[in-house]
């Protein structure tokens, strides 16, 4: 520990400090990709900026040889027959070659990042417009799409020979550079000229190299910085330790300490929680509504004016009850999981009080069992249960001209996702929305099981007459929330 001072000066134990593009100090390995870097560092970039383009012109012929020969970014310009040149001395076949050899990787039939695929495009369009200005041939590009990347400039010069002779025009390097430093790509993986954008080319985004060796030139590890630092040395004591170890480590690490700083060391004095997360609040409800607490059920009674009704936050959390468990998971969380996706928590609009409306809570040994809302007319509107298998069944009833359908939504709960413990059982979803429209456009008792198996996408449906009132709209409106 005490010789790491010695490495901000140069290699020390097989380790070199040097800056990074944004001017912080990192511990890397000292390959030859760091030694060089350390060199340019503190002869040519620790200059001012301005200064970059004429430091590095004169040491040209250095900075190019010991790009292609030490770094995981090489010099751009190459000829077919391997030498070494400038953009102006490149044909428009010679770049499309090059930029296929730096950005494809051929053993693994794979672009780098798929920013680069767009770029290479972006290039072969801009020399199909200068070569085929005589062609009235439609563009070669989306048949270039479709192309294997090893065989693009073969294609290319195919419809163009002259890409194989022309040399690049002085627009179209300025534009071969323009694209090369565009935002909102991935970093080139290649040095197109020495200007004074140098350093950020050159540093940019180059950790990602020692992770994707295959993409390196040679698959070289020379040539890519491998962060080192003390504190991962330290604890790095076991050759070719598996990442899992290294993980479990951490996570066990960290396990311990909480034991020894909160509970004695001693795990069985931790206790036993439904889930972690915010605990139940006291929660006092207005005296205008009726609460009714037994062993075995709780019941709340709604006043009939809906000036009187509660907050929603309010009556939620005293719904969800005095302690956590899969009924204050589903009435509190923000978000359900849905899929890949968040989707805000539809459970709680649908729970919103309303006047005369009855709610009971059957219990069994204070861990809820169903949830139930009647409204002031005395019809069961909603219910929520939990199986026991473990699944939350949601129905919300409607009534129709032709019967009772309800909405049904299936949940999980999972209390060890603290963040997101209800998700949606996306099995048989869609299948029960189709079930349920079936249920609200046709009203005829024959017809709903074998609605699925009309094809005629002109075929018409008819139910009987439904005339829509002021007090359809109004129910409507106050069902949706008025959105």
């Amino acid at each position: 520990d005490s010789a790491w001072h010695k490495t901000y000066e140069g290699p020390s134990g097989g380790v070199i400090t040097v800056a990074s593009g944004y001017g912080e100090l990192n511990h890397l390995l000292a390959t030859g990709a760091m030694f060089f870097v350390a060199d340019l560092r503190s002869s040519i970039l620790d200059q001012p900026r301005e200064k970059h383009a004429e430091l590095l012109l004169a040491r040209k012929d250095e900075v190019i040889a010991r790009l292609n020969s030490d770094f995981c970014r090489p010099w751009f310009g190459r000829k077919a027959d391997g030498r070494v040149v400038d953009l102006e001395d490149m044909t428009y076949a010679d770049v499309i070659s090059r930029l296929v050899e730096l950005m494809y990787v051929k053993h693994q039939q794979r672009w780098i990042h798929e920013s680069y695929y767009r770029l290479v495009l972006d290039f072969v369009a801009r020399a199909e417009r200068r070569l085929g200005v005589d062609l009235p041939e439609m563009s070669i590009v989306p048949e270039l799409q479709l192309a294997h990347p090893p065989e693009l400039e073969q294609s290319f010069t195919a419809r163009y020979p002259a890409a194989e002779s022309e040399l690049l025009h002085s627009e179209d390097i300025q534009y071969f550079v323009a694209i090369c430093k565009r935002h909102g790509q991935k970093p080139v993986p290649f040095i197109p000229v020495l200007d004074s954008d140098f350093s950020v080319m050159f540093l940019k985004d180059i950790g990602w190299q020692s992770e994707d060796l295959d993409a390196v030139v040679g698959q070289d590890p020379q040539r890519v910085a491998i962060q080192q630092g003390p504190v991962a040395t330290h604890y790095s004591t076991i050759v070719n330790e598996p990442v899992k170890d290294i993980l479990d480590g951490v996570y066990h690490g960290h396990v311990t300490a909480l034991l020894s700083r909160d509970y004695d060391g001693d795990a069985a004095n931790v206790p036993v929680v439904e889930y972690v997360g915010a605990q139940p609040r006291a929660i006092g409800l207005p005296a205008n509504i009726g609460v009714q607490v037994t062993d075995s059920m709780r019941t709340y009674q709604l006043p009939d004016s809906q000036d009187q009704l509660p907050e929603l936050g309010v009556w939620l959390d005293a719904l969800a009850g005095p302690s956590n468990s899969w009924l204050h998971a589903l009435l509190t969380a923000p978000v359900i999981v849905a899929g890949s996706s968040y989707v805000d928590n539809y459970v709680q609009r649908a729970l919103r009080p309303r006047p005369g409306q009855a709610v009971t809570i059957r219990m069994d040994d204070n861990q809820p069992l169903s949830l139930e809302v009647v409204d002031d007319s005395g019809v069961l509107r909603l219910k929520i249960e939990r199986h026991s298998n473990g699944i939350i069944e949601l129905n919300i009833y409607h009534t129709t001209p032709g019967g009772v359908i309800s909405l049904c939504h299936m949940f999980t709960y999972r209390p060890q996702q603290m963040l997101s413990p209800i998700r949606l059982a996306i099995e048989g979803h869609a299948e029960r929305m189709h079930q349920l429209y079936i249920g609200i456009w046709v009203n005829n008792a024959d017809v709903p099981t074998g609605i699925a198996d009309v094809i005629d996408s002109n075929c018409r449906l008819f139910s009987d007459e439904f005339v829509v009132t002021k007090g359809h709209i109004r129910a409507f409106c106050q069902n949706i929330g008025n959105r």
